[in-house]
């Protein structure tokens, strides 16, 4: 985690007076009056994070009061005392753990709460998930437990398997949100909640990159909209919404998400050892008691419909192919359609036994059919087509390029919401053709047989853990993102105290002179590498014969040293490293003490 690069402590020096604390800006001249709680955070805010302070110092304050001190020193620095605002500064990549250990992320629980509205597909594929991703990268996740009455979660964690669970205590006194405790020692953040409330907070978490699965589920339809806009508008530079299917990557487009905030990357699937399609055909019709399975070709419609226009869709499409004997996959209807049509059967998978003998039925099918929309879940239409099942996509955007060769795509139109209009004549046509045995099916089966090879759980973590890798780059700012707000202006500033003209640079916006080498060498990085910058800076050291150790007097009297450009790494990665180190200064504090009242003494509160 950065530090406070939203400000630079400025050189200061801190006494006391008659039982009051005091802090002399060393840059400005101002001596401001601070509290006890300010004076505590102002040792600790040039070298930690808040988290850092906050932790360190609640033990002796109030929180509100350490989080009220944190808000008036930084009011002070938009004055220009204390603190020196940065718009657009240096960032340090996340160097809290060594480069060549596994990534720590963070698994928030509140996943773990949304089985009671989910599907049974959509946690188990969850699972497969985390276990692969535990392969190569270092799960943490939170346990609350209250110590008093021995309450908590931490038993409902206890299956989500190579999760290690950090147990927070949740007592009385402990007034944080969970998303508080993801401010610290995490190179990322994996949220798996479809829950707006849940995931706001750690939206706010700076530094960190949330990487946010989004799932393709019938039952948030009506609200995955809203909150995925919500999202957005939450998202810093180096946050992520992941998305199972091209689809939906184009339908979120539409609305104005740009594309580089959104990532495609499909589930892995799980398939058994094939039976054949006569013994599945004959397992189908017995476990439902329709002969006619065994009889006619067998259409698999893998539903995202909403629950009223899928009953009317399934109702028209049934009646218009009367040939057919429909399989339709749907965890809504399954349970609330009653008295379907006698070619149709609908299923949902609810439980560990009702998925076990999924694959039977998917290896009955001839053919697949499914809508492109949010609602259809991607991973069970992967999973039907992997013995070798070719597809019919009803789309608005084009054949789906996930399934590129494997099937054909008939044009629908579709409003973005409920209204989805499939022509059923082209529909039923292209049905027909997709059954009869020819060269294009053949190669269809053929690109379906090899989706187990090319959707697996591990390629999927892979990528995952590319993204945030990604991502850590553009939030540690090794990429810079944007302009800086305030780009500094060269100049030579005139010294009435010591008559001397100096080059500087002053911020507009801010309205204060910064150190010069900071600043050129901001500016330097825009159009050329750290190495380079730092070449430059050793030449006109040489030149100048500038060295570490060579004192110089400053405005104010006081002494320290200069910057040597020899601390930049030669393989130099870091913006940081051009900033100034402070001078050490030289301070007769009883004569500062006694000039209180000759300069202005400024109240942080009053600020």
């Amino acid at each position: 985690m950065r530090f406070n690069t939203d400000y630079r402590l400025n050189r200061h020096h801190r006494f006391k007076q008659n039982h009051r604390k005091y802090v002399a800006d060393l840059e400005t001249n101002d001596i401001v009056e601070v509290n006890e709680v300010e004076w505590d955070i102002l040792e600790r805010y040039a070298t930690q994070t808040q988290y850092q302070i906050v932790e360190a110092l609640k033990e002796k304050y109030k929180v509100n009061a350490i989080f009220d001190g944190i808000a008036r020193l930084e009011q002070l620095g938009k004055h220009g005392q204390l603190l020196t605002q940065i718009p657009t500064s240096a960032k340090k990549p996340n160097t809290l753990q060594p480069i060549d250990r596994k990534p720590k992320v963070l698994v928030p629980f509140e996943f773990t709460e949304e089985k009671s509205f989910l599907d049974y597909i959509t946690h188990l594929n969850r699972f497969h998930l985390l276990t692969a991703l535990a392969e190569s990268t270092a799960l943490e996740t939170f346990g609350f437990t209250n110590a008093a009455n021995g309450s908590g979660n931490s038993k409902n964690l206890e299956a989500l398997g190579e999760i290690h669970i950090r147990q927070i205590d949740d007592g009385e006194c402990n007034t944080f949100t969970s998303a508080w405790y993801a401010r610290e020692g995490y190179d990322g953040i994996l949220l798996l909640s479809q829950s707006l409330t849940d995931n706001l907070l750690y939206y706010q978490i700076p530094d960190v990159p949330i990487v946010h699965c989004i799932e393709n589920t019938q039952k948030l339809q009506n609200s995955m909209l809203e909150t995925l806009l919500h999202l957005h508008a939450s998202q810093k530079a180096g946050d992520t919404l992941v998305v199972k299917t091209s689809w939906m990557k184009e339908w979120l487009s539409e609305f104005g998400i740009p594309e580089r905030h959104i990532c495609v990357i499909p589930d892995g699937i799980n398939v058994v050892e094939p039976i054949g399609k006569v013994l599945a055909k004959q397992h189908t019709a017995t476990l439902f008691n329709k002969p006619m399975f065994t009889q006619h070709p067998v259409v698999g419609l893998i539903s995202g419909f909403e629950p009223n226009q899928g009953a009317q869709w399934i109702t028209e499409f049934a009646q218009a192919n009367r040939h057919l004997a429909i399989f339709v996959y749907d965890a809504v209807l399954s349970q609330h359609y009653k008295n379907p049509p006698d070619n149709v059967v609908i299923f949902g998978a609810d439980s560990q036994e009702m998925a076990s003998i999924l694959p039977v039925f998917f290896q009955a099918l001839d053919l697949v059919c499914f809508p492109t929309m949010p609602g259809t879940p991607f991973s069970v239409v992967l999973e039907a087509m992997a013995y070798g099942v070719p597809c019919i996509a009803m789309t608005k955007y084009g054949m789906p390029p996930e399934f590129s060769g494997a099937g054909m795509s008939v044009e629908c139109q579709w409003d973005n919401f409920g209204n989805f209009h499939v022509p059923m004549r082209k529909l039923s046509a292209a049905i027909n053709a997709g059954l009869v045995h020819s060269d294009m099916r053949t190669a269809f089966e053929g690109v379906a047989k090899r989706f187990p090879q090319k959707y697996t759980w591990q390629k999927t973590a892979q990528k995952l853990i590319q993204l945030f890798e990604k991502s850590q780059f553009l939030e540690t700012g090794t990429h810079q993102t944007g302009a800086n707000l305030f780009p500094p202006i060269f100049c030579r500033r005139y010294n009435p105290h010591t008559f001397e003209t100096t080059s500087d640079a002053y911020r507009l916006g801010i309205n204060r002179y910064e150190h010069l080498e900071k600043a050129l060498g901001e500016t330097l990085l825009t159009q050329h590498k750290t190495t380079e910058v730092a070449s430059v800076f050793k030449h006109f050291k040489t030149k100048t014969s500038l060295a570490t150790s060579t004192q110089f007097r400053t405005s104010g009297g006081f002494q320290g040293t200069a910057w040597d450009p020899d601390d930049i790494d030669e393989s130099g990665e870091r913006l940081e490293r051009f900033q100034i180190q402070q001078p050490l200064v030289r301070i007769d504090e009883s004569s500062l003490s006694k000039d209180i009242s000759s300069n202005e003494v400024v109240r942080a509160g009053a600020a």
